[in-house]
């Protein structure tokens, strides 16, 4: 194998060792969800079908980012997801409060049929589920890169940053190939 190749070779080594240490490093461990990023997430399909706190509606219309507001429904189906479950609420003669919790409507744009989980102020209720990974480890990674959440990383984005990383290496093994060639050929 010519040098210009082993060393080629080397650098990718070395590439993929970092990518393997980056990957094997453990993650913190991840504090309990916000209810209102719960709800916003549920909402990213264009429904919400859980169960959560008034409190978290209006906290979720707090935190909604600027480009969801302009660019998509979410403000909208949010507020009217909980205009109508308090109504609901007041016409079977419950009291409303921050912390009463908003079944999915059924019907409309912003509901669906609900799977019977329930999400308080400190987030999906460990005894109905409806949480994804805790925070640990490679399924921590995985809900990070997943496209559904509202807060996942952009995928063409990291692997564009990948292949510029790849090709940068592969252009530096290839200028020191040539120094290498050229201190060789050098009386």
């Amino acid at each position: 194998m010519p040098p210009s190749l082993k060393l080629i070779a080397r650098t990718l080594l070395v590439v993929v060792a970092l990518a393997a240490a980056f990957a094997q490093h453990p993650a913190p461990a991840a504090a309990a969800t916000p209810c209102w990023k719960a709800l916003l997430n549920d909402w990213y399909d264009g429904r919400i079908d859980k169960t959560y706190a008034v409190h978290c509606y209006n906290d979720a219309l707090k935190h909604l980012p600027t480009d969801v507001q302009q660019y998509s429904s979410a403000h909208d189906d949010i507020q009217r997801a909980l205009q109508s479950a308090i109504a609901k609420q007041k016409k079977t003669g419950h009291k409303v409060d921050p912390n009463s919790l908003v079944p999915p409507s059924s019907g409309g744009p912003s509901s669906g049929g609900g799977n019977g989980t329930t999400t308080g102020p400190t987030g999906p209720s460990p005894t109905t589920g409806g949480g994804r990974n805790s925070g640990k480890g490679l399924g921590h990674l995985a809900n990070k890169l997943n496209p559904a959440s509202a807060s996942s990383l952009p995928i063409p984005l990291l692997v564009l940053g990948a292949l510029a990383i790849l090709l940068v290496a592969a252009g530096a093994a290839g200028l020191i190939a040539k120094q290498i060639q050229a201190r060789k050929q050098a009386p």
